[in-house]
């Protein structure tokens, strides 16, 4: 400006040297150059005008375009540059502005903005919609959200609040619960920053809302699935434990006490091998070493534990590798099977006394699955047909009965056979056997059937026993009635007829005779019941020497002087036995009444002792010798048969049961008897007895 009005000074002056006329054009010319350069000024002010209103409506795209002479150009470049600047930030605001509102709506919060100066505040549309409003539906003022609070967070939202603004916190922060439009209450996390002025005087709040209720009801979930956790490890009966990968225990539960005694501070930092019995410690130790290797699998199996008490106690182990922080450990379970091993050992036990039963009993058990294939015979069915549980077991029971059909005993029909059901078999081979049998099904416990049972009992000794019974009723009744039949036939005669004094001495003679034999008899069947009855616990055992016993029953024995002869050969230093003498004595009578009854013919009855073994087995034998009729070794096989005697002609008197009730009586002492016989050459019968040094007593009584 400075510069035009110079130059029109100067054009002026010159003006005035020329003529007038000149002088008008010239200033009329200076006129329109000054005219024309004040609307030039004007126009590019009015272009940078509008394009700073443009800047100030917001049109990023406004710009001068003015070329830059003179200082207004200048002016007008500046402003572009100014533009462009500003329209480089607002596009980065732009880019800032959706970045956070992208952000926003995808981390679900909602923004408000609080002047404290005239209590307004702004919601964002999501913090309205968080909360069920539409975006006109709130008021725009900081109580709508405190009163919205839930009473009892109230006084801790206001507490956090008041101590931020109060500059003793550098960010507000707390989690509450806020009404939702429908009525319920949300959780909420608020979070909010102060703005201050140089003053310190808060004049500004900006913050953010996020719903947190499903990071509540996750937390609360996850709280009851802890509580839950827990509750179940320290209820359960099982040992729960962890370990690192060199064994060492890391966590236990409460049953591990409860279980062992050790407390879980004692025990935890200690290996778990440290309290395994020795037997069963290798399979952890392997375990923990193959962990270590990075190899290790599962481990299952039984151990023993040492409780605090030192005993030992059955548990079964399950441990599992596990991966933990990237470090290698164990997890597993302990389960108590004390009680189930107490069970199998108590099941093993019974199973080896059935077995044992069955095996050592004398009775037969066969044993058929469902499908009626035999599983299981023990050794007395051998023993009692001769079929060996090879041939039987795994096959139909209808095999085992053509076995035993071939046996001679016919077909039993076992695989036929109901419940309760019995019979007979009477086989010939492999010897001739009398067989009782009982059949019982096995339930299931379902109501169907397990199996089945055939129980086999040997009565071949009681039906032997039977007939020797009947036969035993049929010669006791003969054996009675002959001396009977004499007592009443002679006693008959003198009732009913007079006799001379000697003929009716005679028959009185044969009447008391025949009373004794049937004395006799009697006696002798009394003192065989008496036996069998009582297994000789009436006897008067006693150990005292044999000598005087022996010496009594020589005397009382009769030995007719003119046709036989004894002979007596007796050593002095023979042991004691233990006896009852009253009973030893009439064995001895017995055999010697039979030595003088069976040499009709006369000769010497030898009377004389023997020994046998040393020390424990040491015997001492009687030995009674005849030159009578002797017997054949079937008659000597007999001897001991109750009424059996050797003579079959009848001639020579006698029960019957004299050797019975010595074989008896020998048996109570726990001796024996010895018969050496040969038809015409005589009998030589010993009676065996324990010496008493050799039963381990030296006198007394017994019984």
């Amino acid at each position: 400006m400075h510069a035009v009005a110079a130059l029109a000074e100067g054009e002026v002056h010159e003006a005035a040297a020329l003529s007038y006329p000149d002088a008008m054009i010239t200033s009329l010319l200076l006129l329109v150059l000054f005219v024309l350069f004040c609307c030039v000024v004007f126009w590019r002010a009015a272009r940078i005008e509008r394009v700073l209103q443009r800047l100030g409506d917001g049109d990023p795209a406004a710009r001068t375009g003015l070329a830059p002479w003179a200082p207004l150009g200048r002016l007008a470049q500046r402003v572009d540059w100014a533009a462009e600047r500003l329209a480089e930030e607002r596009r980065r605001l732009a880019d800032s502005e959706g970045r956070l509102r992208i952000a926003l709506q995808g981390c679900d919060i909602g923004v408000w903005d609080w002047q404290l100066d005239s209590g307004r505040i702004y919601y964002s549309p999501r913090w309205k919609s968080l909360l069920g409003f539409a975006e006109d539906e709130t008021p725009g003022h900081a109580e709508t959200w405190l009163t919205r609070v839930h009473p009892d967070d109230l006084a801790r939202v206001t507490a956090a609040l008041d101590e931020h603004l109060s500059g003793h916190s550098e960010i507000f922060l707390c989690e509450h619960r806020l009404r939702h439009k429908r009525g319920d209450y949300l959780w909420v996390q608020q979070s909010g920053v102060a703005s201050r002025d140089d003053g310190g005087r808060v004049s500004r709040m900006i913050g953010a809302l996020a719903d947190v209720s499903a990071h509540k009801a996750a937390q609360a979930e996850l709280l009851s699935s802890r509580e839950a956790y827990r509750s179940v490890v320290e209820g359960v009966t099982q040992v729960i434990l962890r370990s690192d990968v060199a064994g060492r225990l890391s966590f236990l539960n409460p049953a591990w006490q409860e279980l062992t005694g050790h407390s879980m501070d004692e025990a935890l930092g200690k290996t778990l091998a440290s309290f395994v019995h020795d037997d069963e410690r290798h399979s952890v130790s392997a375990f923990f070493a193959a962990l270590a290797d990075g190899a290790a699998g599962d481990l299952s199996c039984e151990l023993r534990l040492r409780c605090r008490d030192d005993a030992w106690r059955w548990f079964a182990l399950y441990l599992r590798a596990t991966p933990a922080a990237g470090a290698a450990s164990a997890a597993g379970v302990l389960s108590d099977i004390a009680a189930q091993k107490a069970s199998e050992a108590a099941l093993l036990r019974s199973n080896r006394e059935r077995d044992a039963i069955l095996t050592l009993g004398p009775d037969g058990f066969v044993f058929a699955d469902e499908q009626g294939r035999v599983s299981f015979v023990n050794p007395a069915f051998a023993g009692m047909t001769g079929l060996a549980a090879g041939l039987v077991v795994g096959r139909p029971l209808a095999e085992l009965d053509l076995h035993i059909a071939q046996l001679g005993g016919g077909s039993p029909g076992f695989a036929e056979v109901g419940e309760g059901a019995d019979g007979l078999l009477q086989l010939e081979r492999p010897h001739k056997t009398v067989i009782r049998w009982l059949a019982r099904l096995i339930p299931d416990g379902a109501g169907g059937i397990h199996g089945r049972v055939i129980y086999l009992r040997d009565i071949t000794r009681e039906s032997e026993v039977d007939r020797m019974k009947s036969d035993f009723l049929s010669t006791a009744a003969h054996e009675l009635r002959t001396p009977m039949a004499s007592i009443f036939g002679f006693s008959e005669l003198l009732l009913s007829r007079e006799f001379e004094p000697a003929m009716q001495r005679d028959l009185l003679e044969r009447i008391h005779r025949q009373t004794r034999n049937l004395i006799n008899l009697v006696n002798e069947l009394l003192d065989l019941s008496r036996i069998e009855a009582r297994g000789g616990k009436s006897f008067k055992m006693q150990v005292q020497e044999i000598t005087p016993v022996v010496l009594n029953a020589v005397a009382a024995q009769y030995v007719p002087a003119p046709t036989h002869k004894l002979e007596f050969d007796w050593p002095k230093d023979l042991p004691k036995v233990r006896i009852d003498a009253e009973k030893f004595q009439q064995c001895l009578i017995n055999v010697l009444s039979n030595a003088v009854k069976y040499s009709p013919g006369g000769g010497v009855i030898r009377v004389n002792a023997l020994r046998r073994g040393e020390a424990e087995s040491a015997c001492i034998g009687v030995a009674i010798s005849d030159p009578g009729i002797g017997m054949t070794p079937e008659q000597s096989a007999r001897i001991f048969e109750r009424f059996y005697r050797a003579d079959p002609s009848g001639a020579i008197l006698g029960s019957g049961l004299g050797m019975s009730l010595v074989k008896e009586y020998m048996a109570v002492f726990g001796g024996d008897v010895e018969v050496v016989s040969a038809p015409g050459q005589g009998t030589t019968v010993v009676l065996w007895l324990p010496a008493a040094d050799a039963l381990g007593e030296s006198g007394g009584s017994g019984r």
